[in-house]
């Protein structure tokens, strides 16, 4: 299939007004594994991945001063000790959950990752790489942890599929799937969704759009017991229609 006029559409998006390598990876990864999924949704997610990362999957850097882990955790105020020591602070501040272990170095391996900033033992699992981690810095891995996240509400509890109305898919309510901040941010990703939505439409084999809850129709009203004996009476003595001359 042709995707050139989907990317010449996304293009303008971009600063430099072109795309790196993996990030062509990630989007076509995102295009190969949504391609059962409704046109909105499969828009919400690339826009997502766009927002969130530009599409392209990287760890988490834990390289932080005494005075941004005093902001970021301000309620762990032993982390300070680790300033600048960015493996002895994601074990102090992830370990102990997350399915993360006490005294391990499950922190730092299952820190932030991808282009959703996938966190901790128990969600590595849910996407089969928790014996090798860094297996969500690969295009295709990182697109599935997006892709299952936002297709089953792993990450807020609030799913794709939950902003599907009778008048569209809300794009700015949509914004709670990632992150509750969509008074601040719900109508930017909302308009990144709705020039991605644009470009998908260009494709060879764009997706179908949502199939909207439709307007329930009344039942017809049942007819009368004696309707059908009427009805056979009068095809016998004058039912029928007469030519006129």
């Amino acid at each position: 299939m042709s995707r050139v006029n989907f990317f010449d559409a996304i293009r303008s998006m971009f600063s430099s007004g072109a795309l790196l390598p993996v990030q062509v990876n990630v989007i076509e990864d995102i295009l190969d594994q949504g391609r059962d999924l409704p046109r909105e949704h499969l828009a919400y997610i690339l826009a997502t991945a766009f927002g969130e990362a530009k599409f392209v999957p990287k760890s988490e850097n834990m390289y932080y001063s005494a005075q941004r882990i005093k902001i970021v955790w301000p309620n762990r105020p032993e982390a300070v000790e680790f300033a600048r020591n960015p493996q002895g602070l994601a074990n102090c501040v992830y370990n102990g959950r997350l399915g993360n272990r006490r005294g391990s170095n499950d922190g730092w391996a299952y820190r932030g990752g991808g282009i959703d900033q996938l966190t901790g033992a128990v969600n590595y699992a849910k996407i089969g790489i928790e014996d090798d981690p860094e297996q969500i810095l690969q295009p295709a891995v990182a697109v599935k942890s997006i892709m299952h996240g936002m297709t089953t509400g792993r990450y807020t509890g609030k799913k794709l599929s939950d902003y599907d109305t009778p008048k569209g898919f809300n794009f700015k309510s949509a914004r709670a799937i990632v992150n509750g901040d969509v008074r601040l941010n719900g109508e930017k990703y909302a308009g990144y969704a709705r020039k991605f939505l644009a470009a998908l439409e260009l494709l060879d084999d764009a997706p179908a759009p949502v199939d909207h809850v439709p307007v329930k129709k009344a039942a017809p009203t049942a007819q009368p017991w004696y309707a059908a004996v009427i009805a056979a009476i009068m095809s016998l003595f004058g039912g029928a229609k007469h030519e006129t001359r």
